[in-house]
């Protein structure tokens, strides 16, 4: 069975650390750290996130790598 790949900027990074979009957007990391999903992330989003705190990045690293 093929796994749904889904598309993340950084938008939804930051919803890991924002009250409106917590539940919504570490739901949905803990998919793909469970592998269930898997995360797509562009090349401009890494970009953008390069001099991002350490707790975003903690964030991406959470992620398993394909």
């Amino acid at each position: 069975m093929r796994k749904q790949r889904i598309y993340i900027d950084t938008s939804v990074i930051g919803g890991c650390f924002d009250d409106e979009f917590f539940d919504f957007s570490n739901q949905l990391f803990n998919e793909f750290i469970e592998g269930s999903k898997v995360a797509a992330i562009s090349d401009i989003t890494l970009r953008e996130l390069e001099n991002a705190p350490k707790k975003v990045h903690s964030v991406l690293d959470s992620i398993p790598l394909l």
